[in-house]
């Protein structure tokens, strides 16, 4: 009997006892009001926990609607009640923030893409940069990779958009994401289970228990598990599905308070996923030209024209019917000897077949596992409060990638290793002065990570002609490239805000940052001589801020912000065909944002409405294309505008109903782009990259939420609610190819929960993508597989979800 099915099993059994036991509880009162013969009473408001959300954004304490800058805050009772799985969540909650798993061509559900106003990551080699930065206690996480989050056992997420270059620094031009952890309480024991089952095999269990072990110290230990199956068929496989997930995560919290001006926090994390590939389908292959009508790509050419390694070790790396593959197109299109379109199979099925280095058939499972250890100290003195935050984080994975689509051995690219370590150390003094008109946040940083990112890249049609005989014995294999860093970054920064007056304040911040990147990139083949190079690049800058705030009410708050930031420069990461030496790299790219926006509170706290408007200067974009130097880099090609605006809205309409909406709209505009700039996606398929080319994104972004809450005369309740996400339509890529646009869609979500009168037990059912809309995550082209394909976003889900909490 595998872990698999045990775990399965397992979870079944628990989760058809627990609802079991849910309904049979829930059969009491129900009875009860029957016979009393009652009528239940809706509230007037919902949730209260709403009105007063408490955040860290500025570095102390502040309520959400006087903090004056463009921030979404939801506490861990409100995800909860959504039933929120993970940090994708957030997307539906936050405008102008998209947050995708499965990008790119790492074929793994842990590598995400995050955009806020349009500014994120497009890429998740270790040698790439985050444009937006997640923070997790207050700890950055370096890479992308693994930084999809769960959301059990958390105070909150806070969502900042537009650049905090001052008080969080590098690599947060597009905004930063910060998730807050519930920490131990020593004045009760507290603690809560939830057990989730659901279609497609979901399966979940989270439960966090909060100890006191004398009057100053307590522990909080939680735990979950989770697991789903996939959604598309691996159709070269028996009873193998991608998409699907298993993981579990565990995190234990140590709080000791010895005085009462001095608090120490000690945290311990980890998490291990066993996923099979993402849900990844292909959409043209073979001749990803404009129209179709092309040569097929350089690789696949080998293939369909039979132009592969040398005679004796052509078959089986060429097709039996080349060249016909290659100049009929009708026929490579139709046969399944060619690599073309008689390959696709729908958005249903994929006929990848994935291989180790030795060219054996694998099943592959992609591998995450990360652990973070973390220390604060907190001391209240006569100055302010002093902080230390001390951690170290490390993940090691590997995850697989066949990238043509078929049974052949054409294009595949495995990552065995990505591994990565950190250790960052921060000191904050928060404290005011001159009877509280000064406020003042004053830190120092430093930053430093090593990883390795080894990827094996199984092209047998991609063979030197001259190396084809010494190589043939190793086929497919063809390389392997290793990318190593080591990058450092020290910063202190400063930031002030002045009360003119009780109502007028005015903020100025300054962070200076001086950062080092080493890089190295080795190519090894089975036979032939080793190729390496290194590059070093420094970067020194101050990014200031300013910002004016103004209480104009009670319940008004207007603000106006001027911010700078800016993500780190790097090294080239991929080179198919050698290396070039000197290494080709790219300088860091900058942000100038301004800000305006308004917070408030109107009709007697029944309306909350908060607006941001906001122009970004982008300067020196990195953008991965062709020039007529250097061809398929990421280089600093572009400049360009983005204005838009973002709208917040919490209403209470009577009647028990509460309606949350959110809007964002972000206009990229081009400005300039180097002469001569092309798409890198090969001869075949280039297409000039102009000021009238659109940048990947949505323009518009939609969030709406209608809720209500029932209030029974038992004490009981009935949360009802129902959310939509829509997002316009969007180009995946700068060259703007249609068959990478993302139509616009719309996604909904339902959910209804009967709370216990006691407030201990919960039963909820709920759907999420409700009508059952397929769209792609992200879509791809790719000139080196000539192949289109796109990572399909999770189908319907239906589950019902049981609660236990105790404890306040």
């Amino acid at each position: 009997m595998t872990a698999s099915f045990i775990f399965v099993a397992r979870t079944r059994l628990l989760c058809a006892s627990a609802l079991a036991a849910g309904l049979v509880a829930a059969a009491a009162p129900a009875q009860a009001m029957q016979a009393d013969g009652a009528e239940s009473a809706p509230t007037a408001a919902p949730d209260p926990a709403y009105d007063e959300i408490i955040v860290t954004a500025r570095k102390r304490e502040e309520n959400l609607q006087n903090t004056p800058i463009a921030i979404t805050a939801i506490g861990g009772a409100q995800l909860e009640a959504r039933g929120a799985v993970d940090l994708t969540t957030m997307q539906n909650i936050a405008p102008n923030l998209t947050l995708k798993t499965g990008g790119g061509t790492s074929g793994a559900t842990f590598t995400p893409v995050i955009n806020i106003r349009g500014i994120g990551q497009g890429d998740f080699t270790i040698n790439t940069d985050p444009g937006v930065g997640v923070y997790i206690d207050g700890v950055y996480l370096g890479r992308s990779v693994g930084s999809v989050l769960d959301l059990a056992d958390v105070q909150r997420v806070e969502v900042l958009r537009g650049p905090q270059g001052t008080l969080f620094g590098r690599n947060t031009i597009g905004g930063a994401i910060s998730v807050v952890s519930k920490m131990p309480d020593p004045r009760e024991t507290s603690g809560s289970l939830s057990i989730t089952g659901g279609s497609r095999e979901f399966a979940q269990v989270r439960g966090s228990i909060n100890l006191p072990l004398a009057d100053n110290l307590a522990i909080r230990v939680s735990a979950m598990a989770r697991q789903r199956d996939g959604y598309v068929d691996a159709l070269q496989y028996d009873d193998f599905k991608l998409g699907g997930e298993k993981m579990w995560a565990a995190r234990a919290a140590l709080r000791w308070q010895p005085t009462e001006t001095l608090t120490i926090d000690v945290a311990v994390d980890h998490t291990e996923r066993r996923d099979p590939p993402a849900a990844t389908v292909a959409l043209q292959l073979g001749d990803i030209s404009p129209g179709q009508t092309g040569p097929t790509g350089p690789i696949s050419n080998f293939f369909n024209r039979g132009q592969g390694p040398a005679a004796a070790a052509r078959l089986p790396w060429i097709s039996a019917d080349a060249p016909r593959c290659a100049t009929d197109a009708a026929f490579r299109n139709s046969s399944l000897s060619c690599y073309g379109n008689a390959w696709l199979a729908g958005t249903s099925g994929n006929n990848s077949v994935w291989q180790d280095r030795s060219g054996n058939v694998i099943r592959p499972v992609n591998k995450l596992n990360v652990t973070g250890y973390v220390g604060t100290v907190a001391f209240d003195s006569a100055i302010g409060t002093l902080k230390s935050i001390t951690a170290y984080r490390k993940f090691n994975s590997t995850f697989y990638g066949d990238l043509d689509f078929t049974p052949y051995s054409i294009f595949t690219n495995n990552n065995v290793p990505f591994d990565q370590k950190q250790f960052s150390q921060e000191f904050q003094l928060v404290g005011s002065a001159f009877g509280d008109r000064l406020d003042y946040v004053l830190g120092a940083y430093y930053f430093n990570e090593k990883g390795d990112q080894a990827v094996d890249l199984l092209t047998p049609g991609n063979v030197p002609a001259g190396q084809a005989p010494a190589l043939a014995p190793f086929l497919p294999y063809l390389q392997t490239t290793t990318r190593t860093i080591d990058n450092s970054s020290k910063a202190a920064y400063a930031q002030l805000t002045f009360a003119f007056t009780e109502r007028l304040k005015l903020t100025g911040g300054l962070r200076y940052t001086d950062e080092t990147k080493d890089y190295r990139v080795v190519q090894t083949r089975a036979v032939g001589p080793v190729q390496s190079a290194t590059g070093t690049q420094g970067t020194k800058i101050w990014t200031p801020m300013a910002n004016l705030a103004w209480q104009a009410t009670d319940d008004v708050l207007l603000y106006a912000t001027y911010s700078e930031g800016y993500r780190a420069g790097g090294f080239a990461a991929r080179f198919t065909s050698g290396l070039i030496s000197p290494l080709p790299s790219y300088q860091p790219e900058y942000v100038t944002s301004y800000e305006a926006g308004v917070k408030s509170t109107l009709f007697d706290r029944r309306l909350t409405l908060n607006l941001a408007a906001f122009r970004i200067d982008y300067r020196d974009i990195q953008v991965t294309a062709t020039t007529p130097d250097l061809p398929g880099f990421v280089l600093n090609l572009a400049d360009a505008r983005f204005t838009g605006f973002e709208a917040e809205a919490r209403a209470i309409l009577g009647g028990g109903f509460t309606a949350n909406l959110s809007a964002g709209y972000t206009r990229k505009q081009l400005t300039s782009v180097a002469p001569g700039t092309v798409s890198s996606d090969g001869t075949n398929a280039a297409v000039p990259i102009t000021t009238s080319s659109v940048l990947p994104g949505p323009t518009w972004q939609l969030n709406g939420q209608l809720a209500h809450r029932f209030e029974l005369k038992n004490g009981g309740r009935v949360d009802t609610s129902f959310d939509v996400h829509y997002e316009s339509r969007e180009s995946n890529s700068v060259a703007n190819y249609d068959i990478i646009y993302q139509p616009s869609y719309a996604e909904a979500e339902a959910r209804i929960a009967y709370t216990w009168p006691n407030d201990r037990f919960t039963l909820a059912l709920g759907a999420r993508n409700l009508f059952d809309k397929q769209y792609f995550t992200t879509k791809t082209l790719s000139s080196a597989s000539a192949a289109v394909y796109g990572t399909l976003a999770r189908p319907r889900e239906v589950y019902a979800q049981f609660t236990y909490r105790f404890g306040s």
